[in-house]
């Protein structure tokens, strides 16, 4: 029987998605969340918002999406890239509640920044893709318009925050939207660096 394995962005996730487990834990997560009264007196809210949920079942869900979005975008993000799509995400979500949505008043989940990290993978996969055939381009296609019209169709009009039953709580679709743009341009900017990179080789060569 073949061991279980797992890759270097998989281990990274994991260890995130326990320290969200384990934060969870704490007493009083209001001291980690994102408030918009303060925003700038205590700036750590702008990231430790992503790594704090609203109940348990907020945090399992995002901890198990964490690990499956990773290990689907392991072969082409390598985990450096994986860090840098879910800590660009969590700043541009937290800065655009600041400044774009201030009357939403408190925020913490990582949904947003997971955004960021499933569109940088799937921008990059379907930039990269070859040959530019149907076999090779319609999963990356379908991962990456498809959770573009996911994300267009669940936006409210304006800052609204919609009630999820599941959840117990205001969603904030807005976060998605922002991680989704976020991770979509950051993964054209990992493409074409890659573009780069290889043309310099094969000058080399």
């Amino acid at each position: 029987m073949k061991p279980i394995s797992f890759s270097r962005a998989e281990v990274i996730a994991i260890a995130i998605a326990v320290l969200m487990l384990v934060l969870q834990a704490l007493a009083d997560l209001s001291l980690l969340e994102y408030r918009n009264t303060n925003s700038v007196g205590e700036p750590w809210r702008w990231l430790t918002a992503h790594l704090v949920h609203v109940n348990w079942q907020h945090a399992v869900i995002n901890a198990v999406a964490l690990w499956v979005v990773a290990r689907l975008f392991a072969p082409d993000l390598k985990p450096s890239r994986q860090l840098w799509a879910l800590f660009g995400a969590a700043l541009a979500i937290s800065a655009c509640l600041a400044l774009i949505y201030p009357t939403i008043a408190w925020y913490r989940g990582l949904s947003g920044a997971l955004h960021g990290l499933f569109f940088a993978g799937s921008a990059l996969w379907l930039t990269k893709a070859k040959p530019r055939r149907f076999q090779q381009l319609w999963l990356p296609s379908a991962l990456f318009f498809g959770g573009w019209i996911k994300v267009a169709l669940e936006q409210p009009g304006g800052a609204t925050t919609p009630y999820a039953e599941w959840l117990g709580a205001g969603v904030v679709p807005q976060a998605h939207s922002v991680g989704a743009a976020c991770g979509t341009l950051l993964g054209l900017l990992f493409a074409i660096s890659d573009a780069n990179a290889s043309r310099k080789q094969q000058r080399r060569e």
